[in-house]
């Protein structure tokens, strides 16, 4: 999970822990609940909120693309050539 500076997300994504908590104080329970439907309701709708949140809030973009670009580099470098390992008899 990563650290962001944005307030905003930081409080949508409190709310969203809380909803997950309810949700599973239900299916705790044991058996079927009208208010498990509520609940996961509220979980897709605060996840659509985070979802928008991340689109529209420029240091949330910031922050994703540079956590993009830190693991974009699965292989090596053109320049670093490929490690096989030669096998003698």
């Amino acid at each position: 999970m990563l650290l962001s500076p944005c307030a905003e997300l930081k409080s949508l994504s409190t709310l969203l822990r809380e909803r997950y908590d309810v949700r599973n104080k239900i299916l705790a329970r044991g058996y079927p609940d009208p208010s498990l439907l509520q609940a996961e309701l509220e979980i897709i709708r605060v996840q659509k909120l985070i979802t928008r949140h991340r689109r529209r809030c420029l240091p949330c973009k910031l922050n994703e693309t540079s956590a993009v670009g830190a693991d974009a580099r699965l292989g090596p470098l053109a320049r670093e050539g490929s490690f096989t390992p030669i096998q003698t008899h």
